[in-house]
């Protein structure tokens, strides 16, 4: 465990040096983070909550035909109303209509989301879904589904929201922006390191 943490202590101290002197590796670090596939019709599009710039992709998607079924997923964070019915109100008013979306309301946490997302995609039988979050947020949702989903038969794409304001090409310009980067880089690191994706 200690050589683990070592490594991920050089890796982070290499990074920072290198990203602070050129721009370069910032760019193929937020490539890296943000992946985002050809699509191709799938059987549902899940978007988990978090950014409200998320569930407007997810529209856009589910109104270009991409899929006929959202799944929302997000518990409350604050108060009685939970995220995945903050963002179904939000497809309501879209014009969506309410049998194409199936909420998940129990995720505190991204290993959640893929977790209590399986549960549905296996009670419907759904082999192709569309993943949809922040596109710093992108990879991390990417493979800890994949880790969750493994031998199940589904499909995951990717499809990072373009309204967001973290841009691959951008994201160190804002303080907020660096720090979303920051934290998502070491979080993915130590899934990647440790297996460990809760």
């Amino acid at each position: 465990m200690k050589k683990k943490l070592f490594l991920i202590l050089i890796t982070l101290i290499l990074f920072s040096a290198i990203a602070y002197i050129q721009k370069v590796p910032h760019v193929l670090l937020g490539q890296y983070l943000s992946p985002s596939d050809t699509l191709t019709k799938a059987d549902a599009i899940v978007v988990v909550s978090g950014d409200g710039d998320r569930m407007k992709h997810a529209i856009d998607l589910y109104k270009q035909g991409y899929a006929t079924k959202l799944i929302l997923s997000g518990a409350a964070k604050d108060g009685l109303t939970s995220n995945a019915l903050v963002m179904q109100m939000e497809a309501s008013q879209s014009g969506m209509p309410n049998e194409a979306v199936i909420m998940e309301e129990k995720a505190y946490n991204t290993y959640e989301n893929a977790v209590f997302t399986k549960e549905i995609v296996t009670k419907e039988g759904f082999k192709n879904l569309i993943l949809v979050t922040s596109p710093y947020h992108q990879r991390r949702v990417y493979e800890t589904f994949r880790s969750v989903f493994r031998g199940s038969g589904v499909k995951l794409q990717n499809s990072p929201s373009i309204y967001s304001t973290w841009k691959p090409n951008g994201w160190w310009q804002s303080d907020r922006e660096l720090h979303l980067t920051q934290e998502e880089t070491v979080k993915v690191l130590w899934a990647n390191i440790s297996g460990n994706y809760k």
